[in-house]
């Protein structure tokens, strides 16, 4: 079955656009697309990828509704409806007609856009060519008329599918040219750089980044063996990465039995469990805190140990670095979004009507119990994502506390309550930007200790791709400017032409690589 070829990322994208484009409407609120020509996106790749993951985040990033299904979890009479007897009137003569019952998936999209309250969404149905012999031509009327039984999907809702090739899942089916030919078919393949692009956005384990650095092929494996088939996906890796942050919390070790939990071939789980303890070694000598907060304690040692160690070793260190710049940035970026909608709040409750003989503690209540209110509401309703949701938990209990400033500073009138929280707003801000400024150092240090046991090579160009990758790293540095980063940028420029001019030259003059 073939497609459009892309990564991860891509994917996301496409799903991203196509919801963008099949939800326009024209000047007259018709859809510019008309619906029966939105054909569904149909995602083809192997199991564990993160297919499912960039649904969820696409339909987050659009503001639509989703409702997902994993088909083969679902009997005939669940995607279809129940069938039902009822009279019917032809031509004067009283007959009785088989009909079917809403579909309980049909009914989840209805029961989504009133609890949600909203009309478009994407509609996902997971393993859709991994179905039962009786169910195979629901898939397929489903895909090619938007129907489920004699119950169309509701206009509006975007239909994504996937499923995985036939060499991955033996029960896999492959579709018949009439209806490829009523689908977007995409071929969503395996590409580390892609997903390692994601995985440093989403803090992953540096042991599990600075393995699969140095050994990509181990990425993604999946054979068939003489016993049990052996693999190891995306989702693997993602799932061991958080083990790993909670056994290093509670303090216990992790074996290479616990690995083989999730890293399901014994050679590739054998060879990682190996580097995560030259990794945890690598950690306890080199100090990588130590390094970005400016500890001059073991410094010299550490230099001279990065000087002569192998390459391994440098990547781990490096990973390490890393993920201390990224946790920096991430929080940074974050109570920077929590400051910002601190002030959006506070420039309300300033335009808020004055009521006679009302104290500012009554008033600042009235506010937050208005806030809370909503914010229920929506929660209640699912009208908010669970990141926005703990951001506006976390900033109302900062307002609570700010009620309680309120109490201790004794202000009564408007403008006594608008000074007492116009300094706390200024004190927040003077906090959050001396972090902003530590963070900033912190990536200086670590250019200042790699420049000083570096050459300008590929493991100083690994460096600088991974940080420029890095969703937080890049927000962050587009807010606050790194002069040993716009160096390097500058540097890696250049040998970028370098490398293009040879390029053109060798072609001109019929020179193979």
């Amino acid at each position: 079955m073939e497609g459009r070829k892309m990564n991860i990322q891509q994917a996301k994208e496409e799903i991203i656009n196509t919801v963008k484009i099949y939800t326009a409407k024209d000047r007259e609120g018709h859809y510019r697309i008309p619906p029966v020509h939105q054909r569904p996106l149909l995602l083809i790749g192997p199991p564990g990828i993160g297919k499912t993951a960039i649904v969820r985040q696409a339909a987050e990033e659009c503001g639509v509704g989703l409702v997902a299904y994993t088909i083969t979890h679902h009997t005939r009479q669940s995607a279809v409806g129940l069938p039902v007897i009822r009279e019917k009137d032809y031509q004067g003569r009283q007959v009785q007609v088989t009909e079917y019952t809403m579909s309980e998936i049909i009914a989840s999209v209805y029961e989504c856009m009133e609890n949600q309250q909203v009309q478009e969404g994407i509609l996902f149905i997971d393993e859709i060519n991994c179905v039962s012999e009786t169910l195979a031509p629901t898939m397929l009327q489903f895909l090619q008329n938007k129907t489920f039984g004699t119950h169309r999907v509701p206009r509006g809702w975007i239909i994504v599918a996937a499923g995985n090739p036939p060499e991955y899942n033996k029960s896999a089916k492959t579709f018949d040219i009439v209806t490829l030919d009523r689908v977007k078919s995409i071929r969503v393949e395996i590409d580390f750089p892609a997903w390692k692009q994601y995985a440093s956005g989403e803090g992953i384990h540096g042991a599990v980044l600075a393995y699969l650095s140095g050994k990509p092929q181990n990425f993604y494996y999946i054979e068939q063996g003489r016993g049990d088939r052996e693999f190891v996906t995306a989702r693997g890796w993602e799932d061991l990465s958080v083990l790993l942050y909670a056994y290093e919390e509670e303090k216990i070790p992790v074996g290479e039995d616990t690995i083989r939990e999730y890293i399901h071939c014994g050679r590739i789980a054998g060879d990682f469990a190996a580097f995560y303890r030259l990794y945890l070694h690598y950690r306890r000598d080199y100090d990588p805190a130590g390094i970005l907060k400016g500890g001059t304690e073991n410094n010299c040692r550490q230099r001279e140990l990065f000087r002569q160690a192998g390459a391994d070793e440098r990547y781990g260190v490096m990973e390490m670095l890393l993920g201390g710049l990224t946790e920096a940035f991430r929080d940074c970026l974050e109570s920077r979004k929590l400051l910002d909608r601190e002030k959006e709040l506070y420039g309300r409750y300033r335009s808020l009507p004055e009521k006679p003989g009302q104290r500012a503690e009554q008033r600042m209540e009235e506010f937050l119990e208005d806030l809370e209110q909503a914010l229920r509401v929506k929660d209640r309703h699912r009208l908010i994502s669970e990141e926005d949701l703990k951001r506006e938990e976390t900033v109302q209990r900062e307002f609570r506390g700010a009620q309680e400033r309120l109490r201790e500073r004794r202000a009564v009138s408007p403008a006594e309550a608008e000074a007492v929280l116009g300094q706390w707003m200024d004190e927040k801000e003077q906090v959050l930007s001396a972090r902003e400024q530590e963070a900033g150092e912190m990536l200086e240090r670590a250019f200042a200790f790699l420049e000083d046991t570096l050459e300008d090579g590929p493991e100083m160009g690994y460096f600088m791709t991974a940080l420029t990758r890095s969703p937080a790293s890049a927000e962050f540095l587009n807010r606050h400017p790194s002069p040993a980063c716009g160096r390097h940028l500058q540097a890696l420029a250049v040998t970028d032409e370098e490398e293009e001019l040879r390029r053109r030259i060798k072609e001109a003059s019929g020179i193979r690589s």
